[in-house]
């Protein structure tokens, strides 16, 4: 499989490319930064995108008339911009994902049940990342207090946003009960997860028909 990276500088990106080097099952088609917006892709099955939202946009008019599957684990879009993506399901397989960690869907499945089943607990979302990050809630962060807010009409799901050193990411779902204290919680040991659940989500949407998809389509 011929795989293009884009964003292929960033901490994620970087990830990618060694990861693909060094895959028997995996060609690197080409690897580009996130500020390339003219001259032509390379040829490949498959574009994985790993950029800043006005990076991507300028992607999508590069691949205008080529057909090739999009895989984008850039977070950030504006409304105007989701839009733009929504309409490129019409002309290729497109997957998007704030986290490709292999294990995060049946953590946020299993967040959403308990949430479920403790209609009285106050839940706060919380989060850990490097330094370098904005201080803002991660693209993660932010789809997880939507499902649990979506769990009941008066909800509402408290943010707990830190930034330390290098760390990969860790995610926690806490659930407070009073007199007791669950929580869920996702540690994710290097970016290489982000890297390795972003190339089995290629794989997957390789001949996929046209159309918008997210990591949970694969389970």
């Amino acid at each position: 499989m011929r795989i293009a990276v884009h964003g292929a500088t960033g901490k994620v990106g970087r990830e990618l490319v060694a990861h693909i080097m060094r895959a028997r099952e995996f060609d690197l088609a080409g690897a580009f930064g996130s500020r390339r917006a003219q001259g032509e892709l390379p040829d490949a099955d498959v574009v994985i995108d790993f950029s800043a939202p006005a990076a991507t946009m300028a992607l999508l008019e590069l691949l205008a008339g080529n057909p090739v599957a999009l895989v984008i684990g850039t977070t950030g879009f504006s409304a105007a911009q989701m839009q733009r993506l929504n309409e490129e399901g019409e002309r290729r397989p497109v997957l998007i994902g704030a986290n490709f960690t292999l294990g995060f869907e049946p953590f946020r499945a299993a967040a959403t049940a308990m949430a479920l089943q403790l209609p009285r607990a106050q839940i706060t979302v919380a989060e850990t990342y490097n330094m370098h990050k904005k201080p803002v809630a991660s693209g993660t962060t932010q789809g997880l207090v939507a499902d649990l807010s979506a769990t009941s009409a008066d909800r509402t799901i408290a943010t707990e946003l830190n930034r330390v050193g290098d760390t990969p990411g860790i995610n926690i779902v806490r659930f407070d009960l009073g007199t007791a204290v669950i929580e869920l919680t996702l540690e994710v040991k290097s970016r290489a997860a982000y890297a390795a659940g972003a190339l089995s989500a290629a794989q997957w949407l390789i001949g996929r028909p046209n159309g918008i998809y997210s990591p949970s389509d694969l389970l």
